[in-house]
């Protein structure tokens, strides 16, 4: 029997199925990090300006596909299953990076970036859905932070390897490496069972599916949980969009930011698996009200010191603050991916296609709005993270008032 009581799907060992899912959630990202050695070289052969923060539309666009088209994944694998729309997706991430790889204009570029996104929104839903499907509580908290632990491997190293790539050929071999990914996880999902049986899945019609989204916009745990993710994605894409260009605008370091951004995100990684370790022990409840309101103090103390500076802190004070403030914030935001799907275990795979499309839409709009400002200053980017963080925390603690509502 699984933790809700219901009947077991045959499983691969927890260990391989972690790093799975960690892989699967990792094409989000490699669609992303992998690309940001290669701002320069985009703006130069597409004839951008050079300082043109236009590039910062191929993440943008992304982050648009991926969110928007989560909601279309959801019910179909409510009704068909998490494999064969696995496939789907990974089809069309792959047919999305293939058209940016030979994009003849930054247009076809940035359209092609948004079906890569779409394509990527059925690996970022599924990883969600299947672990619901598996685990629930502090267990469902524990194994998404173990996930992220794996995911974090991919930001580690992505920069490095479109930085070698860049040095054997263009940014358009970066753009057409990630589909290697897509092939080894094609074969690596043939060993996943279908974590969704027959009998639990969902007609697909308007009624229900209207149903399942009614169902999240009134949970009032699920949807404060998921607005507190938003904002708090909507920080991160924006250090995202920007940190590129911070880096080489404001601090002249361009030429090393992969290496930052790859130690960067090894320290997140590491937090990520040492907190993964003590959710059963700890509480994940009680770890999300701990660490949120400190990385939002964090944030406000770093705000204030770059307002003081003129938009440009010591580069080593400012970036081992965003360091530290973005480990904790990748620790808790699985937490809270686990608090909004615990009512959800009849609907995850339309709950998690929900709940992803208001963080990650919502978060790709934030950032949008932040990144348009940021030109020789760090201090819209710390702003937001100040900002968005203390909405993100009101919206966990108002949801944490509703915890009763999990069945």
């Amino acid at each position: 029997m699984s933790p809700t009581g219901d009947p077991q799907p045959r499983r691969i060992a927890e260990r391989e199925l972690v790093f799975l899912l960690g892989a699967i959630s990792a094409t989000t990202a490699l669609g992303i990090d992998m690309a940001l050695p290669a701002f320069t070289e985009i703006r130069l052969g597409l004839g951008l300006a050079a300082d043109s923060p236009r590039v910062a539309l191929t993440v943008t666009l992304y982050f648009f596909g991926l969110a928007g088209a989560q909601l279309l994944y959801g019910p179909f694998t409510d009704r068909f299953g998490r494999k064969p729309v696995l496939y789907a997706g990974l089809a069309l991430y792959t047919l999305g990076a293939l058209g940016s790889a030979l994009a003849p204009s930054f247009g076809v570029l940035i359209a092609s970036r948004l079906v890569w996104g779409i394509g990527a929104a059925g690996p970022r839903a599924l990883s969600l859905a299947i672990g619901r499907d598996l685990y629930d509580g502090d267990r469902l908290g524990r194994v998404l932070s173990a996930v992220m632990a794996v995911f974090m491997v991919v930001p580690a190293i992505a920069p490095l390897l479109g930085q070698a790539v860049l040095a054997l050929g263009t940014w358009r071999w970066v753009m057409g490496a990630p589909m290697v990914l897509t092939v080894v996880l094609a074969l690596w999902i043939i060993r996943l069972p279908e974590s969704l049986p027959p009998e639990r899945r969902r007609p697909l019609t308007l009624g229900r599916t209207r149903e399942a989204i009614v169902a999240v916009f009134t949970n009032k745990l699920t949807i404060g949980s998921a607005l507190a993710v938003m904002f708090d994605m909507g920080a991160f894409f924006a250090f995202l969009g920007s940190s590129q260009l911070l880096f080489d605008d404001v601090y002249g370091r361009g030429d090393v930011f992969a290496y930052y951004f790859a130690g960067m995100s090894v320290c997140m990684g590491l937090v990520v698996f040492t907190g993964s370790r003590l959710v059963t022990t700890i509480g994940a409840d009680r770890m999300i009200v701990t660490l949120l309101p400190a990385t939002v103090t964090m944030s406000a103390g770093l705000a204030l010191w770059s307002w003081q500076a003129g938009g440009q802190p010591s580069f080593f004070g400012w970036f081992a603050v965003i360091v530290v403030i973005n480990a904790v914030r990748t620790f808790v935001n699985p937490l809270m991916q686990a608090q909004a799907m615990g009512p959800m275990g009849d609907l995850a795979g339309t709950a998690s296609a929900v709940i992803g499309t208001i963080s990650t839409g919502g978060g790709a709009v934030l950032a949008l709005l932040i990144d348009r400002m940021i030109a020789g200053s760090v201090t819209p980017l710390v702003m937001a993270y100040a900002g968005y963080g203390a909405i993100g925390l009101g919206f966990a603690l108002w949801a944490r008032r509703h915890r009763s509502e999990i069945k």
